[in-house]
């Protein structure tokens, strides 16, 4: 037997109907009434996250800087590895690492949603979807701040080795809506499995960590396809994240080429999870309370 809740609003009039078969438009309805919600759900977390701290937003220049800075070292410097192009090496890194940081905190924050708040979803009724969204508007701010951090070493780099930027770099905040939707639609489809199998919870991480040399964040795509062998190259080009990473790149440097099977390779990837995600997301959360 179906069971339904409706709550009038004396006052307002509205009605809110929920439903457990998730069938009816309330929920998408209530995803916009509620964005609000998402947004101080993002200023809650970079609060929290900074609290205390002496440097505080800070840290959001210094941890990408020090990562390109040793990726540079070891694949630029030690390894002798070409960069894309006529690019700094250390500009290849980090144009690398801004969308690969977006592709992995929206994972692992959108795949843990069930897990880190579940407090909150247990004492009151909001679209829980709400909830990793918040937090990927906050990963969100944290890397356009990087961006912000890009520009400047793209200046500076100007003036030292008279690196002249690709107009394209206009491009580089709508290619990065694509490692965002990657992380957030794959993590809602591992989201209900993280649930019942905690394991996933501390292998999220360290996969993660696995997956960041196996993408080519701290060296150059080109470099990487030369060294797989051409009949498994194909599998290299597979990975998502490369499509995302090759085609931000392409925006900053001038003679970079721009990759197309990895590109539509991450697009197929995202139209496929894009509603799979979505589907075990809500079946998900309608049991989740009975697991954590």
């Amino acid at each position: 037997m179906k069971h339904k809740i409706v709550n009038q609003d004396e006052i307002s009039g509205m009605r809110t109907v929920i439903e457990p078969n998730g069938k009816n438009f309330q929920y998408w309805k209530d995803i916009w009434r509620y964005r609000e919600l998402a947004f101080n759900l993002a200023k809650r977390d970079i609060t929290v996250r900074y609290k205390q701290t002496v440097i505080g937003l800070g840290w959001s220049i210094i941890n990408p800087i020090i990562n390109m800075l040793i990726m540079s070292f070891i694949f630029g410097s030690v390894a002798h590895l070409e960069s894309d192009g006529s690019a700094p090496y250390s500009i290849m890194v980090y144009a690398g690492i801004i969308p690969w940081t977006l592709f992995s905190k929206n994972f692992t924050i959108t795949s843990g949603t069930f897990l880190s708040s579940a407090g909150l979803m247990k004492k009151v009724y909001f679209p829980r979807i709400i909830s990793p969204l918040g937090a990927s508007i906050a990963a969100l701010i944290d890397s356009l701040i990087s961006f912000a951090v890009l520009l400047l070493i793209i200046v500076i780099s100007f003036f030292l080795t008279g690196f002249t930027p690709c107009w394209r770099l206009v491009l580089v905040p709508a290619f990065l809506v694509l490692p965002i939707a990657l992380g957030f639609f794959l993590g809602l489809f591992l989201s209900p499995f993280n649930i019942r199998f905690r394991d996933l919870n501390q292998a999220v991480p360290f996969l993660l960590q696995v997956g960041q040399f196996l993408t080519p964040v701290a060296y150059s795509f080109a470099v990487a396809c030369a060294a797989v062998p051409e009949k498994f190259r194909f599998i290299y080009e597979l990975n998502p994240v490369a499509g995302a990473i090759n085609a931000v790149r392409w925006c900053i440097i001038p003679d970079n080429a721009f990759h197309w099977p990895s590109f539509i390779s991450a697009l197929v990837i995202l139209a496929v999870f894009a509603p799979i995600g979505l589907m075990a997301f809500r079946k998900g959360e309608r049991t989740f309370v009975d697991l954590v």
